[in-house]
């Protein structure tokens, strides 16, 4: 048996349960020897992988297992999404072509939801991506009273969760050009509301960890350097490193937020954080489009980590963060769908051809490749989430977190280099079973723990509600087609 095949075992007496599960194809591992199996199988008891190796062997020795996969179908790490907005699912259409949007349209129309439209939204937000083989997701709340309707969802569900949470307590303005004839920019913090966001954040922290059963782990949300203050991320630091998970932080992302930054503190934001010391490896960085080289060296130096939305970067017309440059440094990226395109798949190519678009002046063909593409949905945002040691890749003794992706068809077979094919031409639709802590939520294209029929109901009800709501907030109401020449 060559090294390829051969099977990779839990150690003896590691687990009790009986193997109840093979899921069989050519299995792209995504382990430290990035090993694909052809023909091949990964063995589950309860939610364990307990062996990753030839299908044949596995099969003689658990007759007994339910087979999921087989011929033409690849075995893939559950993939991973290290961004989003739940809430704000529905109202993706509220911002098609219609600049700046985040403020004017994305905060509001999740400001609008009640708890029982933010548990539709999830549910629609939780469907798309366990339908695209994605088996954990990173929330970003902006909404207390949304936090706990999430937090349930993903359990109702059977997704696995990053949920961060925390709210602002700094108030901050930024003066036009026009307006510093007559006034400055200007911020102020509050530290009683910092003090109280603090004691609910441990409270929150107190009781996800038990009752998100290993599957949801709170993070820290510090949505950036306007609205929270250095009180703030020193604190949540301490907080973080306390219960061994992270810090998300939106920064870098437009022009204002730099220039108010440079204003007030003399620095650019991700030097700010540097020069307060918190920027710490456990800081994620959200999409980070104006990132110079000096923090560029900074991040590095640090430790810390980028979650990049490719989609983002042309959805706010903002700029295409310097991911290659980032990752040549030695910094972890993720990729995160931020609602926009709910699939994972479908940004790993984005992602390709955005960054090699970049690299096409310098005559770079390896600047950004197939396999750095599905690291960044894979093993390297398991380790931007801290939580590498279960997910990411699929090898015996982590969370049995695995996707099929369905390739009897002539887009993806065939093929001789499935990391390339899966970059190159697969999409979220491919997958056709989805595993989660070894529990099948997906499985010949049925979501098994969501009702779909029910949901497209309330999902339409809620989502016209929302398009209408949002309608006089945009600039350019939607269906007009606009002559620009």
């Amino acid at each position: 048996m060559d090294g390829d095949s051969q099977t990779a075992t839990l150690g003896t007496g590691a687990t009790a349960e009986p193997v109840s599960m093979l899921v069989e194809g050519t299995v792209v591992t995504m382990d430290a020897e990035r090993r694909v199996i052809a023909d091949g199988a990964v063995a589950v008891a309860g939610d364990r992988i307990t062996e990753v190796g030839d299908a044949a062997d596995l099969r003689a020795r658990h007759p007994d297992a339910r087979r999921i996969g087989g011929a033409r179908r690849y075995v893939i790490p559950g993939l991973i999404d290290c961004h989003n907005h739940i809430a704000q699912a529905l109202c993706r259409e509220s911002t098609v072509e219609d600049f700046p949007n985040i403020y004017r349209i994305y905060i509001p129309a999740e400001a609008i939801q009640s708890t029982d439209d933010v548990r539709v939204s999830a549910r629609v937000a939780f469907a798309q991506l366990l339908r695209a083989g994605v088996t954990t997701m990173t929330e970003t709340t902006c909404t207390v009273s949304h936090e706990e309707p999430i937090a349930e969802t993903v359990m109702e569900t059977g997704i696995r969760c990053a949920l961060a949470r925390g709210m602002w307590d700094r108030e901050s303005r930024l003066a036009g050009n026009y307006e510093q004839i007559t006034g400055k920019s200007w911020y102020r913090d509050d530290p009683a509301a910092l003090a109280d966001d603090l004691d609910y954040t441990k409270e929150f922290f107190a009781k996800w960890f038990t009752k998100g059963e290993g599957r949801l782990r709170p993070w820290v949300h510090n949505l950036g350097v306007p609205s929270c203050s250095d009180e703030r991320y020193l604190a949540t630091d301490e907080m973080v490193q306390e219960w061994g998970t992270g810090i998300m932080t939106h920064i870098n992302r437009d022009r204002e937020e730099v220039e108010l930054s440079v204003s007030l503190f003399g620095h650019r934001p991700l030097e700010h954080l540097a020069s307060i010391g918190a920027l710490t490896e456990r800081l994620v960085a959200i999409h980070a489009m104006l990132t110079t080289d000096r923090e560029i060296d900074l991040m590095a130096e640090a430790g810390a980590k980028l979650a990049h939305a490719p989609v983002v970067c042309t959805d706010i017309m903002s700029a295409v963060t310097r991911v290659p440059l980032m990752r040549a440094r030695g910094i972890t990226v993720g990729l995160g769908c931020d609602t926009i395109i709910n699939d994972v798949l479908k940004l790993m190519r984005i992602a390709h051809i955005m960054h090699n678009q970049a690299a096409m002046p310098l005559f770079d063909p390896y600047g950004f490749s197939c396999n750095d593409a599905f690291e960044m949905g894979t093993i390297d945002a398991a380790r931007l989430l801290l939580w590498d040691d279960e997910i990411g890749s699929l090898e015996a003794g982590k969370a049995a977190d695995i996707c099929v992706i369905d390739a009897n068809n002539v887009r993806l077979t065939p093929s001789t280099d499935p990391v390339a094919t899966l970059v190159r031409y697969g999409v979220g639709t491919d997958a056709e079973s989805t595993i989660v802590a070894g529990q099948l939520v997906m499985h010949e294209g049925r979501l098994l723990t969501i009702d779909e029929d029910e949901l497209l109901d309330e999902a339409e009800a809620l989502g016209a509600r929302m398009i209408a709501e949002m309608a006089p907030r945009r600039y350019v109401q939607l269906g007009t087609n606009v002559d620009y020449l």
